[in-house]
């Protein structure tokens, strides 16, 4: 069960950085912010969200199996 969550979490981390690499357009024209890509910390705080995640979603899960026991 961990080995499944854990690449369902590197899928969408993979698909998130995918995602924002291919928006496209590069900055320019009157408004540089309009077709610039995400920033970098945007997507290290994507990453940290999911990670977080994850790790909540697994003790929860943890807990809720060990209460049944």
């Amino acid at each position: 069960m961990k080995l499944k969550a854990g690449l369902s979490a590197l899928a969408l981390i993979l698909i998130s950085v995918a995602a924002a690499h291919a928006q496209g357009l590069p900055c320019g024209g009157d408004d540089p912010d309009a077709t610039c890509p995400l920033d970098t910390w945007v997507i290290v705080l994507v990453i940290a969200a999911s990670v977080f995640a994850a790790y909540r979603l697994f003790r929860k899960q943890q807990a809720a199996g060990s209460a049944t026991n």
